[in-house]
């Protein structure tokens, strides 16, 4: 949070922010109180700030204007495609392909409600 201060300070103008962590957003209250200031900016589209990540808290978040969008990993279909590939190896089939594409979830506020794989 700090750091998006800091750039959003010395940058008034700046009409992106990427963080590649969802890190800030793990802390609801503070990334609120960092983020609200922009939210007129964020809902005109003139600040694009996507995060890292689609945790319900991360979701929550966006529904209620603090990003334009969540991108985030499949953490269960890759320990599932890891455990399929394991077994497949041991059983003497070969490696899966390098790398091994585990899907995005790519979540704006008109799909968050359907936007995270089951």
């Amino acid at each position: 949070m700090q750091q998006f201060e800091d750039i959003m300070a010395k940058n008034p103008n700046l009409d992106a922010f990427i963080p590649t962590g969802g890190f800030p957003q793990f802390l609801p209250d503070a990334n609120r109180a960092a983020v609200a200031p922009y939210k007129d900016k964020i809902a005109s589209k003139a600040l694009a700030l996507v995060v890292a990540d689609t945790l319900p808290v991360q979701i929550d978040q966006m529904k209620e204007g603090l990003s334009l969008g969540q991108v985030g990993q499949r953490p269960f279909e890759m320990g599932y495609k890891t455990m399929i590939a394991l077994k497949d190896m041991k059983d003497g089939k070969a490696p899966p392909a390098d790398p091994t594409y585990t899907g995005l979830d790519v979540c704006t506020p008109q799909t968050a409600d359907t936007c995270v794989a089951k």
